[in-house]
């Protein structure tokens, strides 16, 4: 034994369950700022069933999205792309997107954005 005390856990994220009005998506934002106060990231993990999609979307921010399972055809600025778990994209400020879940699993995303 060295006498060292053990080092404390990381702060947990909590997650928020936001109420989405589209069909096939649940949303769960995380309070990243009680985690990390100085932070500028905002971030959220969100599923998309099969046959369901986003609505179109363009904003300030500069976004990533993990793509953490399943495959999605994300459009973004007029193309479509086909992406599978692994997957990490980067959506610049004002560029619209959207996208469809077109496997047959739920598709799992992990989404970091700002300003």
């Amino acid at each position: 034994m060295s006498g060292l005390a053990e080092p404390a856990p990381p702060p947990r994220v909590s997650e928020l369950f936001e109420d989405v009005q589209v069909p096939g998506i649940t949303y769960h934002e995380m309070e990243v700022a009680k985690a990390t106060p100085q932070s500028p990231l905002k971030a959220s993990r969100f599923t998309i069933d099969p046959g369901s999609g986003t609505p179109e979307d363009q904003h300030a921010v500069h976004e990533l999205w993990f793509i953490a399972q399943g495959t999605l055809d994300v459009h973004y600025d007029g193309v479509r792309h086909t992406v599978t778990g692994g997957d990490v994209l980067y959506f610049t400020p004002w560029k619209k997107h959207y996208s469809r879940n077109t496997g047959t699993e739920r598709v799992m995303v992990f989404s970091v954005w700002w300003p």
